[in-house]
């Protein structure tokens, strides 16, 4: 009988056979098209047991490959794009490595490269195609069967309440929050989420509830307490796990040095701090913006005899902005609101509807066209194409002395877009959790987590104002 605690286990079953059944499903749609279709012209068909040996022995090697990919990690669920670039990279693994065995066994086996390379292609999709499948029907099945993980929230706070609305809104999440203990009953609680009590009656709810894991949501607690109800769900078999805020996860990156035999504790390194990955970054900025500044020429021309039929003044705007350590560089936009913008009101944010846009400007804002001539701050180094906004020095100065952790997000180039803002997170929404998404990308940069924000932006539109 299928236990609520062997759910991870089963998960991670059910994906090693379904990406195994869909390797088999590539070899059948590759060998049906080549051989019994005739796609391509061919002289004889060739026997089929040698051809289901080399694909056995390929499933294999690619289920280790995923393996050390992480794919088989369901604590961790990648995005789609995230997943299928990972799904790639190991089906590439993996085909090298099958090719470099068949330099060995070439005086036996001889295969048809066409068929291989369509069967690699068709695995990258039924591997997608059945791994989506599969999450959301076995996400349904335990839903259906009561087979979720049951979770207490400890404390309560913004983390607690954004965690809730996610496990409601993701189906893969294997999980239910049964209730919440606080000092006192929340007012904010989301509809349909029960105040249990206090903190103090966690052990007597292990007791009752049948939990699987407690959720501490904040560290407001003595330690000492926390302690006791770490040892409590230790004595029960329940796990315990916390919500870090912006300080934890950049202390996750702790790591212990020595100067002269001394130990000295501080954080580590982000990905962008290695030299190889910053020269890497760099080509794919020069490389985007060269490719982005020839295909957006014509689209600037167009909007450039717009602006200027619309209102009298400069086409192309230019504002101070703080880069890379705070240092001011001039950013480059399309004119999208009058020339005397700001003449009443100073520095301010633009705002949803704001009377200040043409109407050319809207609807370059609409569809971030208006920020086409940043390649060339690109171009010249002073952004990047994927990073943190840049900010105008005057909010700089107001933010890092009311926000916390505000100035590391300038630790490197800022960027024509960023994760924050493919959240929706831009315009007139709250600094405090673009700086958490800012923090995010800085560590957990990757080339492919660039390329799958670039996507992104292409059909982010929330907040564009």
């Amino acid at each position: 009988m299928l236990r609520r605690k062997d759910v991870r286990l089963w998960t991670v079953a059910w994906t090693l056979a379904s990406d195994a059944a869909a390797m088999y499903l590539a070899f059948a749609c590759a060998w049906i098209g080549r051989f019994k279709l005739g796609v391509f012209s061919i002289q004889d068909v060739p026997a089929i047991g040698s051809y289901l040996a080399a694909v056995t022995l390929w499933t294999v090697v690619l289920l280790a490959v995923f393996q050390r990919l992480g794919l088989y990690n369901i604590r961790v669920p990648l995005p789609f794009l995230a997943e299928a670039a990972r799904v790639a990279q190991g089906m590439t693994i993996s085909l090298a490595v099958l090719f470099a065995l068949s330099f060995f066994l070439r005086a036996q086996y001889r295969f048809s490269r066409l068929t291989v390379g369509i069967m690699a292609v068709l695995g990258i999709v039924w591997l997608l195609l059945l791994r989506n499948a599969l999450r959301a029907s076995w996400g349904r099945f335990l839903r259906r069967r009561r087979l979720l993980l049951r979770s207490l929230i400890v404390g309560w706070g913004e983390r607690g309440a954004e965690l809730i609305l996610h496990v409601r809104q993701d189906d893969n999440s294997g999980r239910e929050v049964v209730g919440v203990l606080s000092e006192e009953a929340p007012t904010d609680l989301p509809e349909g989420t029960r105040w249990l009590g206090r903190c103090e009656t966690l052990e007597s709810q292990l007791d009752e509830l049948d939990l699987d894991e407690v959720i501490l949501a904040t560290l407001h607690f003595p330690s000492r307490q926390i302690s006791l109800w770490i040892l409590a769900c230790e004595q029960r078999l329940v796990a315990f796990r916390l919500i870090p805020d912006l300080f934890e996860v950049l202390a996750s990156r702790m790591h212990l040095d020595f100067v002269s035999g001394v130990p000295l504790l501080g954080l580590g390194d982000f990905p962008l701090d290695h030299p190889v990955n910053r020269v890497l970054k760099r080509s794919l900025d020069v490389t985007g913006a060269l490719v982005g500044l020839a295909c957006g020429a014509p689209l600037m021309l167009a909007a450039a005899a717009a602006i200027r039929l619309e209102s009298r003044g400069r086409v192309f705007y230019s504002q101070e902005r703080c880069g890379r350590e705070g240092r001011p560089f001039r950013m480059y936009k399309l004119r999208t609101m009058r020339a005397d913008a700001e003449k009443e009101s100073g520095p301010v944010w633009a705002k949803e509807n704001d009377p200040r846009r043409t109407r050319t400007g809207a609807f370059l804002r609409r569809f971030n066209l208006d920020e086409l001539p940043q390649f060339w701050n690109v171009l010249k180094g002073d952004m990047s194409l994927v990073g943190p906004r840049p900010e105008r020095p005057v909010f700089v100065e107001q933010f890092k002395e009311e926000i916390r952790h505000y100035m590391p997000r300038h630790a490197y180039k800022p960027g024509m877009t960023g994760w924050a803002q493919v959240n929706g997170l831009r315009g007139n929404t709250p600094i405090e959790e673009r700086v958490r998404y800012d923090l995010f990308y800085f560590e957990n940069w990757s080339p492919w987590f660039d390329l799958r924000i670039l996507v992104a932006t292409i059909f982010s539109f929330r907040n564009a104002y």
